[in-house]
């Protein structure tokens, strides 16, 4: 299955760049890489990712949250990775905002960029420590600011790896 490739592929990446902490210092990963990120205000897109000769760049929207910019980094990553013959990929806004189908390879970098920010043996950890028999919304939140991403994307995740059921 895809989302478990994926998971594999993140974990080995985390283990490669010494990742063992959350939340995770996408910044640091980016530097590591050699990926220049840069910020900058945009009604058009949220990020972008354009690579050449062997050199990359992604461009953050910075008039979105800083949790957002943290995931968009990350799917820009997820590009980077697993799609790696296109030298350029553009996640504009428009398409986010009317709720546009997503591509295969945008549903890709999504899927790496939640795994890649959002551990899933640290989730694995956390939810066991819990002790409540069913997940409470405040959990979540706590969980969201530890790793330092949306509330929205976590229980996304936690979803995902059948920690919770579906709300």
């Amino acid at each position: 299955m895809l989302s478990e490739k994926i998971e594999r592929q993140v974990e080995e990446l985390h283990v490669k760049y010494g990742i063992k902490t959350v939340p995770v210092p996408i910044e640091k990963v980016a530097d590591q890489l050699g990926i220049v990120v840069k910020r900058a205000p945009s009604v058009d897109f949220s990020g972008l990712l354009l690579r050449k000769n062997g050199r990359a760049f992604i461009g953050i929207n910075n008039s979105e949250s800083s949790v957002r910019q943290r995931f968009t980094v990350a799917h820009e990553f997820g590009h980077f990775f697993l799609h790696k013959t296109q030298e350029a990929f553009v996640d504009y806004r428009k398409e986010m905002m009317e709720g546009e189908t997503k591509s295969q390879k945008e549903r890709e970098a999504d899927m790496f960029a939640a795994a890649f920010i959002m551990p899933r043996s640290h989730l694995i950890s956390d939810i066991k420590k819990i002790t409540s028999t069913s997940i409470l919304d405040t959990e979540i939140l706590s969980l969201a600011k530890k790793y330092n991403v949306s509330r929205g994307a976590m229980t996304y995740r936690l979803i995902n790896l059948g920690l919770i059921l579906g709300k």
